[in-house]
């Protein structure tokens, strides 16, 4: 696959995967996880690579779906999305035998939040905060959000932060569970990659056999529960709440004039 929406370096046995749309934020879509789920395969082909690192460029980790790619006349169909092109790149990082450690520079939001969750360790700079807008829009969480922020963070906290859409700092993130470290900013990088050289240099077969068990024993529920997303995301996208909540986001992207 030609790379548009994302890139893959590989060096030293890291495949280092980044999320190239600054401009957007790197706001997802349909094809960028169509070019994140390739590059995981190729990653996954290359049996030098032993890890992998997942970013994002610039200043954000990802600003969740590009809600500027459906077109403001139709009615988006969220759940063929869903099952087309963020499922399948969510089942897969969980089915990977790569460990994939994701490093959270600034905004977390929607999707992406799913994304970063669904790598095996995070890592966060100080000013990275994690926030769910769903609800804020007529919508459900996605990409695993329910799954994994309520199986990490607790069914209150995650009630709290998916209902009212309240961001999460990176500290906050940390004492609840979602982020294994937080770092200066500055040492994000740095630190996120020495992680990794410390997972390349141990074995890849226990690596991977320690990931299956621990998929096995935390979100052993994760295809049915991507699957009612899908299907509850689909019926969402069809409410005339959801429509008039993107005539409105139209509207005020047509008034700043980007």
């Amino acid at each position: 696959m030609t790379y548009e929406d994302v890139r893959l370096e590989i060096a030293e046995g890291v495949a280092r995967i980044v999320v190239n749309r600054p401009a957007r934020r790197n706001a997802m879509r349909d094809r960028t996880a169509d070019e994140l789920l390739a590059a995981l395969r190729a990653a996954e082909g290359d049996d030098a690579v032993r890890v992998v690192l997942m970013t994002g460029e610039g200043a954000a980790f990802g600003a969740g779906y590009d809600l500027s790619t459906l077109d403001p006349g139709s009615v988006p169909d969220l759940a063929r999305v869903l099952d087309e092109h963020f499922n399948p790149l969510v089942r897969a990082m969980r089915a990977s035998r790569l460990p994939i450690v994701a490093a959270v520079n600034g905004a977390c939001a929607g999707a992406s939040v799913g994304l970063a969750l669904a790598a095996d360790i995070v890592i966060a700079g100080r000013s990275a905060f994690f926030y769910e807008p769903f609800v804020g829009i007529a919508l459900v969480p996605d990409a695993g959000n329910t799954l994994f922020l309520s199986r990490f963070a607790g069914r209150i906290r995650a009630s709290a932060a998916m209902m009212l859409g309240e961001r999460i700092g990176g500290e906050e993130a940390e004492r609840w569970g979602l982020v294994w470290r937080v770092v200066a900013d500055g040492a994000l990088m740095a630190e996120a990659q020495a992680l990794c050289v410390r997972l390349a240099e141990r074995d890849p077969d226990a690596l991977a056999a320690t990931k299956r068990l621990i998929a096995r024993a935390a979100e052993p529920d994760l295809n049915p529960m991507l699957d009612l997303e899908r299907d509850l995301q689909g019926e969402a996208g069809r409410s005339p709440a959801m429509r008039a909540a993107i005539d409105a986001f139209f509207a005020a992207r047509a008034g700043s004039g980007s």
